[in-house]
């Protein structure tokens, strides 16, 4: 009899507490900007020049400091620690590619074996928006909306993007028309956009190599102004309480455009005065371009929004044996570099720690704990991570104090979602879609 009363009582509190003593989410808002491979290292000169002013507006009203990481620093592994506060062995996704019978196959948001704290928030009631994040493709099934990121690894693109007419890209799915549209537009508009890294660099500019990443780096900032964009429109539909957005712009120009930007590292590069003039300022125009977007979604914000800009690592000049000297001059995988962190909004600390060394810093294991916390939600004892309150000032700890944390979050399987035989196929054949992409880029006119 007891133990019906005691399910029953459960029962009638899972709208507002759980049986484990965890409170109903508390009120908040909260903008999460993913910002992949940005280093203070950049930032910071920017910054100081006046060149970077929505970061520094964040800054100087809020919290600094980097963000410790770990290695190999692969981007996709590390924004699924990010968005579960879990370790690769835990969540698992361990790469890039799934190794199969039938060689090397993209990721899938069905493979992340444990819930992101889209889920979490979504599961209690916060509606939440997504968008770009790596390995979301097919879109999940959230409590909110979501546009997920393709990777099409055929065409040799593996920051994803989205497609027009690729299916399962959006939640819900009647607004993948919406999300073709935005697509289309962009598309019209992307020599233009291109302007912003490349200037009025000439199509045919360079060696055959430097030609593809130069395509390469654009290709992605396409892919982060649709992002972008979608992100501002349907945010303005849905006026979720929870948005992420994700932009890879920094980290891939870093990757391929770091020799011109400081040819000084590696001697051995003997890059030459021609090409440091057209493209040694690519990168910090990159991170010109990502604070523009900050400022715009930050706009789009209520005031009482808390702001997150989060990076899941550094880079440095990078040359491996065996690399030549064509390929990639920028890297991170195998060097322990943190990212940048920033914080800004109701509760937090007016602190820079970017110059403290002995400072105690968040982690990428830290922010969907303390993403929880902001919402009222306790963290979970199975989570690597633990609630940052070096962010918060006293005043917040003491009026929202940390929950009691539960053992799991994991207590019935993730759901996930179906994939046709009709969806692999269109997926399979995407690298049509990105023929058009490349043309809308100003490349293989008549071919």
């Amino acid at each position: 009899m007891r133990l019906l009363r005691f399910l029953s009582l459960c029962l009638l509190a899972s709208a507002t507490a759980s049986c484990d003593g965890a409170p109903e989410t508390r009120p908040a808002k909260v903008l999460f900007i993913g910002v992949d491979g940005a280093t203070w290292d950049i930032a910071g000169p920017l910054m100081a020049s006046g060149e970077m002013p929505n970061l520094k507006a964040l800054v100087d009203r809020g919290f600094a400091s980097n963000l410790a990481t770990f290695q190999p620093s692969l981007s996709p592994v590390i924004w699924t620690t990010i968005a579960t506060g879990k370790p690769k062995e835990v969540h698992g996704i361990t790469d890039f590619v799934n190794a199969t019978e039938h060689g090397p196959e993209p990721v899938l948001s069905n493979d992340r074996k444990v819930r992101a704290i889209w889920d979490l928030l979504g599961e209690r009631d916060v509606r939440v928006g997504i968008v770009g994040w790596w390995l979301t493709w097919p879109a999940e099934i959230v409590n909110g909306f979501m546009v997920s990121s393709l990777s099409v690894l055929e065409a040799g693109l593996w920051k994803g993007s989205a497609y027009v007419g690729m299916p399962k890209q959006t939640h819900p799915p009647g607004w993948s028309k919406d999300l073709d549209l935005l697509v289309q537009a962009e598309q019209a508009r992307a020599a233009e956009t291109g302007k912003a890294l490349f200037g009025a660099l000439p199509d045919d500019y360079g060696t055959p190599m430097q030609k593809r990443v130069i395509l390469d780096t654009r290709a992605a900032l396409l892919s982060d102004q649709i992002f972008f964009e979608s992100a501002k429109a349907f945010w303005k539909r849905d006026r979720v309480p929870f948005l992420a957005v994700y932009s890879g712009i920094v980290d891939v120009s870093s990757h391929r455009m770091w020799k011109y930007y400081r040819p000084k590292d590696k001697p051995q590069w003997r890059v030459p005065l021609e090409d440091v003039d057209a493209l040694g300022e690519v990168i910090p125009n990159a991170y010109r371009w990502v604070d523009r977007k900050i400022g715009e979604i930050v706009a789009e914000a209520d005031p009482d929004t808390l702001i997150l800009v989060a990076a899941d690592h550094g880079f440095h000049a990078e040359m491996r044996p065996g690399m030549s000297e064509d390929e990639r001059s920028g890297g991170h995988e195998f060097a322990l570099l943190p990212g940048l962190f920033v914080a800004a909004g109701p509760g937090v600390r007016h602190v820079d720690l970017r110059g403290d060394e002995n400072a105690e810093i968040p982690s990428v294991f830290d922010l969907t704990p303390t993403l929880l916390h902001v919402f009222g939600l306790p963290r979970a004892a199975d989570m690597q991570g633990r609630v940052y309150t070096g962010l918060f000032t006293p005043e917040h700890l003491a009026a929202n104090p940390l929950v009691a944390e539960i053992p799991t979050y994991e207590t019935s399987p993730r759901p996930t979602v179906a994939i046709s035989a009709e969806d692999r196929a269109a997926v399979s054949g995407a690298k049509d879609n990105v023929v058009e992409r490349l043309r809308s880029l100003g490349y293989l006119q008549g071919k």
